[in-house]
Parts: structure tokens; C-alpha cells; sequence
């Protein structure tokens, strides 16, 4: 199952995230639900990073694992690219036939 869990600061504003677990839909390297909360998860943090310059107090992408914390000088900055990829991840949940996936 994959597991997506969003952290909020104090004014409710998205501040990380981290995604752990595979869908297991399909195989490996055939999962087209894995494929697209990968990439959808891993072009955020690399537009946070290239694109708004947002600094990170914590950045990992490894096998089943994958998630970040954005430092608090530049929550305001990130809420556009983080709300997006919420949306996106719930798009794919609740367009996909795999039931092995649940965002909190």
C-alpha cells in the first residue's frame, strides 16, 4: 500500500510530506500507479528546489521512500507546488482501480 502523509504548520499550511509503500497494481517497472505518484511526487520537489528556490530541512527519495520538509522561511513560497501535488495524489487515488493507496 502506499501511504502519503502531508505535515501542517500551525496555520494549516502543507510543510512536507513523505510517501512510503508501492501499490503493487502492477509489475515492477510495469505499476502504472507507482509511475505516477513517482513522478508526480519527484517533479514537485524538483520545481520547489529549481524553480522557486525553496530551502529544505529534509529531502529523501530512496526505494519505497519518498519525502520532504520544507524550511519555514519558505512554507509561503512552496503552498502552490505542495496544494498541487495533494490534488494530483488524490486525483490518482480516486481514479485508480488499485485500493492500495491512501492519503492522510
Amino acid at each position: 500500500m502506499i501511504k502519503v502523509t502531508f505535515y501542517y504548520n500551525d496555520k494549516f499550511k502543507i510543510k512536507g510530506f513523505e510517501l512510503r509503500g508501492h501499490a503493487n497494481y502492477g509489475e515492477f517497472g510495469y505499476d502504472i500507479v507507482c509511475s505516477a505518484v513517482t513522478s508526480n511526487t519527484l517533479a514537485v520537489i524538483n520545481s520547489l528546489d529549481s524553480l522557486q528556490k525553496v530551502g529544505f530541512n529534509k529531502v529523501h527519495a530512496k526505494e519505497g521512500s519518498i519525502g520532504c520538509m520544507v524550511e519555514e522561511k519558505d512554507i509561503d513560497k512552496a503552498q502552490l507546488l505542495l496544494q498541487h501535488l495533494r490534488l494530483a495524489l488524490d486525483e490518482i487515488r480516486s481514479g485508480s482501480p488499485c485500493r492500495r493507496f491512501r492519503v492522510e
